[in-house]
């Protein structure tokens, strides 16, 4: 019986954290990933033991006192367990940079830590003690870890270590930092812990509100330093375009002094239309133009404007019909760029000489649609889902491409937002089509 309490926490310890790992560095865990357990077994082990000199021999024992918490009685402990599992994680997550490694495991025990503190504490005001402490605060914090990588909060934790900026590592390490600073100032002891629980619980709530306040400092500044990037590449674009409508205004101004002079100078009603005729004929303004002009957000005008020279270097034209309004959306602008460019980049490098790209906005709802279709064979459900997969691309060369769809799926699901795919049939022709629906 005593084996098992002893026994049965460590292998839930081990469980917990090799479910923390998986999470935070893994969309799709991977069948290596099953080695963690044993290997972390063995670390959890390790703090575990305490070694007695009787005599001539040595006997090993699993005390329980002062392990209901974590798997280690002391600080020293805590940070044996710490640096070891950093130095797994760069072996099993090799891919992964330096920073990314360090970041993800500060995220890993801040994540543990959290559950598991939560996890005693509950159990501790409720009376529980001993193995039943023990055993059962393990169990909920398995549960708990396992709910919380089934939710869209460990690709949060992904999305923002991959960032790679100071901020998010701040906010990986200070959550871990501090719970181990508190269990090392109660000893470990969870009589300690429980009656200090509501200072515990309050400083903790004033770090996650911390938290809080320099994640929201870093997106923003993070779309910030966005949307000026974008408004240095495409900003002189629509420039370029006003510059071209300008330069054609004298020749309307022109046109319409031989318009009118046409008309008086006329002797017959057919004779003054066959001249207006003859002095509009190709004056207008192109539809594409129209559109870019029309659309409320310089950025995104600037950047379809560009997109369209391009298409035309490849003899591809691009037919624009722009009927929503982007900057009245909750989905910011730079976004509403990645998106545009994804698809659009991906309709070009698909089309024949020759085509013709469709793009189109309208609005939904609460929310705004945007399509792109390209001429191209007819497509299942199932090859359309595949081509969102992270490194799944339909082009001859792999490297370096089959992101830009699944960063885009990705994207939807922060906002969330619905991808859209579908076949259309046009003048005889098939055409692929891509889209978003965002709010």
């Amino acid at each position: 019986m005593e084996l098992s309490v002893n026994l049965i926490p460590l292998g839930l310890d081990s469980a917990i954290l090799t479910l923390c790992c998986v999470s935070v560095f893994r969309e799709r865990p991977k069948t290596k990933d099953i080695l963690l357990f044993p290997v972390l077994w063995i670390l959890c082990l390790v703090p575990r033991i305490n070694f007695t000199v009787f005599g001539e021999g040595i006997a090993a024992s699993f005390p329980i006192h002062g392990f209901e918490i974590v798997p280690a009685n002391g600080i020293v402990g805590l940070l044996f367990l710490i640096f070891a599992v950093l130095l797994l994680d760069s072996v099993f997550f090799s891919g992964k940079s330096s920073s990314d490694i360090f970041c993800g495991t500060m995220a890993v025990f801040s994540m543990y830590l959290f559950v598991k503190c939560l996890c005693v504490g509950l159990l501790a005001v409720c009376g529980a003690s001993g193995g039943l402490l023990l055993i059962g605060s393990s169990i909920a914090a398995f549960c708990f870890v396992l709910l919380l990588a089934c939710t869209p909060v460990s690709a949060q934790i992904r999305r923002l270590i991959g960032g790679g900026d100071v901020i998010a590592w701040l906010v990986s390490a200070n959550v871990a930092v501090f719970l181990m600073a508190a269990l090392s100032v109660l000893s470990f002891d969870v009589e300690r812990f429980r009656s200090y629980l509501w200072l515990v619980a309050v400083l903790f709530l004033l770090v996650l509100l911390l938290d809080s306040a320099m994640l929201f400092l870093y997106q923003r500044r993070t779309q910030e330093r966005k949307r000026i990037q974008m408004i240095e590449q495409y900003v002189p674009i629509v420039e370029e375009l006003i510059s071209q409508v300008r330069a054609r205004q004298h020749e309307f101004n022109n046109r319409i002094l031989a318009i009118e002079a046409a008309v008086t100078t006329a002797d017959t009603l057919e004779e003054a239309q066959e001249a207006v005729a003859v002095l509009t004929h190709s004056i207008a303004i192109s539809p594409n133009d129209r559109e870019l002009l029309s659309c409320d957000s310089k950025m995104i005008a600037g950047m379809l404007f560009g997109k369209i020279k391009q298409a035309g270097m490849d003899e591809i034209h691009i037919q624009l019909q722009l009927h929503g309004l982007f900057l009245k959306t909750v989905t910011p602008e730079t976004e509403w760029i990645e998106a545009i460019g994804i698809l659009l980049d991906n309709a070009i490098e698909a089309s024949p000489t020759g085509s013709v790209i469709d793009v189109s906005s309208k609005k939904s709802g609460d929310y705004l649609e945007l399509l792109v279709s390209n001429p191209a064979p007819a497509m299942s459900n199932t090859e359309f889902m595949a081509l969102f997969r992270k490194g799944v691309t339909s082009k001859s060369s792999q490297e370096g491409h089959g992101f830009g769809l699944y960063n885009l799926l990705r994207m939807t699901e922060r906002w969330n937002g619905k991808i859209l795919t579908r076949n259309e049939l046009k003048q005889g022709e098939n055409y692929v089509v891509f889209g978003v629906l965002l709010p």
